[in-house]
């Protein structure tokens, strides 16, 4: 399998394009990823992104939506798209022999869309079931609520599906002012991953996205506001707690995330992590508990999430901060260090076997870090991470920032 084999060109219209050839395969995942996301909305157009994301597949100047479909998935392959904070990614997995089919219709999807009025309304009751059923599930409405305290008026915090009235009041004007001002040649890139020849996938490319805007993206920037709750409490007709303890942290830039990453193992990384062995076997307190991290193009979180009775809640927060402070306080063995160095990098190599999560991580390098790490690179910066790194990073995440507290808890408790 090869690990150092990623090609990159720029076209003229300034759009890029980043491959990675794998002999292994019979198939190509690709996507067209555009540098849009939640991130560039205001509070009045939360939701828009995503929105827009989901009507691509609604109708275009060439195809109606089941050919969208159906020109895919006839081919045995599929076609989706998600949004994140600070990207939008449309992407199909198909065989290799069907490149061109794959990229005429991403192409399609993201250059002609109709945008039709009866489209985008329904759209929005189909974005607004999709809020409710997060908001029916408190595992999933506790890392909103998080976020939005760790990021009050700030577009970091907001929910990337929006509000149920947000989503309601967004303007066809408004979308057409957001395909404008962000899908543009230079705020997009264009990943593949799979058996797929690079100066092949250039030259389709060309065919299919040739348009030059003559816009230059500009993204606008939003200051971060001081945490204003230290501990927010929500109630929900539910019988269990919910708790996430965290805080912010750096960005996808800084060198440390890779630290981060073997931190994450260590806390929760399988059976034999801190975390489970030290809360959820010792005690019983727990059925789920995990540390997470989110970075972004300019600031991070990190959390650690758990769900226990509300007569435990107070007792897990003080387990899961409990070890946390061991690792800042130093207790961490080279054998341990050394078994989580090699899980974090046999994980890392698993995830090569999917083409489809190995061209989003290609093209999240290309679009957000602007930096093409290979595997054989990856494993490299892991081998070199020492004790220390960890210990202060550690350190750094206890004492440097503030710890905030999120909880959901059952009505009358």
């Amino acid at each position: 399998m090869a690990l150092n084999s990623y090609k990159q060109t720029t076209l003229s219209n300034g759009l890029r394009i980043v491959s990675e050839y794998v002999d292994s395969v019979y198939s190509v995942a690709l996507g067209v990823c555009v540098l849009a996301g939640s991130n560039d909305e205001t509070e009045q157009t939360n939701g828009l992104a995503h929105l827009l994301e989901h009507m691509a597949f609604k109708g275009t100047e060439n195809r109606s939506a089941f050919q969208i479909a159906h020109d895919i998935e006839s081919l045995g392959g599929n076609i989706n798209a998600f949004t994140a904070k600070n990207y939008t990614c449309y992407h199909v997995r198909l065989m290799s022999e069907y490149l061109e089919e794959g990229i005429d219709v991403l192409a399609d999807v993201v250059q002609n869309n109709l945008f039709r009025g009866e489209d985008i309304e329904r759209e929005k009751m189909v974005i607004k079931e999709e809020i409710k059923d997060s908001e029916d599930s408190p595992t999933s409405a506790i890392h909103d609520f998080f976020i939005e305290q760790l990021f009050p008026q700030h577009p970091y915090g907001r929910a990337i599906q929006g509000t149920q009235d947000s989503v309601s009041n967004i303007t066809k004007t408004q979308i057409l002012n957001f395909v404008n001002d962000y899908y543009n040649p230079d705020n997009i890139v264009i990943a593949a991953t799979g058996r797929v020849r690079h100066a092949r996938l250039v030259k389709k490319v060309r065919k299919f996205f040739s348009k030059n805007s003559g816009v230059k993206t500009v993204h606008k920037h939003y200051d971060f506001e001081p945490v204003q709750q230290e501990k927010s409490v929500y109630t929900r007709d539910i019988k269990q707690a919910h708790v996430i303890l965290g805080t912010r942290i750096f960005s996808r830039q800084d060198e440390r995330r890779f630290e981060l990453a073997l931190l994450n193992v260590l806390l929760s990384g399988g059976l034999s992590s801190r975390l489970f062995q030290n809360v959820r076997e010792k005690y019983g307190f727990v059925y789920s508990i995990y540390a997470f991290a989110r970075l972004y193009k300019k600031k991070g979180v990190f959390g650690i999430y758990a769900g226990t009775d509300i007569s435990n809640l107070d007792k897990t927060g003080d387990l899961i901060l409990k070890e946390l402070q061991k690792i800042a306080d130093g207790d961490l063995t080279e054998d341990e260090l050394q078994h989580k160095k090699q899980q974090y990098k046999g994980t890392a190599m698993l995830s090569l076997e999917s083409m489809a999560a190995r061209m989003q991580r290609l093209a999240k390098m290309a679009i957000v870090d602007n930096e093409l790490i290979t595997i054989d690179e990856l494993l490299d910066k892991i081998n070199k991470i020492d004790k220390q790194g960890i210990v202060e990073l550690a350190r750094y995440i206890l004492n440097d920032h503030l710890f905030i507290k999120t909880i959901i808890k059952p009505e009358n408790s």
